[in-house]
């Protein structure tokens, strides 16, 4: 019953993106903006990470099923890219390496943070132990 539940969870944030999607007029798609809706109920504490946490950990360990058919329609569609393959290799390369370091750079500075933050309490803890 309990991943019923998560499933029940993520598969709203799934059905509010595809809402989102046609109400508000950009170009993102739904799976986009169930995402981020989702990460800003697990930021605000309306959904706590322990309400989804076992069916997402299932689900991102599929993931590699879901891109299965992706691949195998590039095969199919071979022909009709071949003259552009050095082209995508480039784009797929700059783009490996670029969301690479932004990713490396965003945990650094989230981990700073935190340890900013454990500091400063750390701090306030001793300071009030003193008095």
């Amino acid at each position: 019953m309990k991943l019923m539940k998560q499933l029940a969870i993520i598969l709203l944030m799934t059905f509010l993106g595809e809402l989102l999607n046609h109400i508000v007029p950009l170009p993102v798609p739904a799976a986009i903006w169930g995402m981020m809706l989702l990460f800003i109920a697990l930021c605000t504490g309306i959904i706590k990470l322990d309400m989804v946490e076992t069916t997402a950990d299932y689900l991102t360990s599929l993931m590699i099923l879901i891109f299965v058919p992706f691949g195998a329609s590039i095969m199919v569609s071979y022909a009709d890219i071949k003259d552009y393959i050095v082209q995508i290799m480039v784009i797929i390369t700059v783009s490996f390496f670029v969301v690479f370091f932004v990713t490396g750079k965003t945990s650094d500075f989230i981990i700073d943070m935190k340890e900013k933050k454990a500091g400063r309490s750390l701090h306030k803890t001793e300071e009030a132990s003193h008095e």
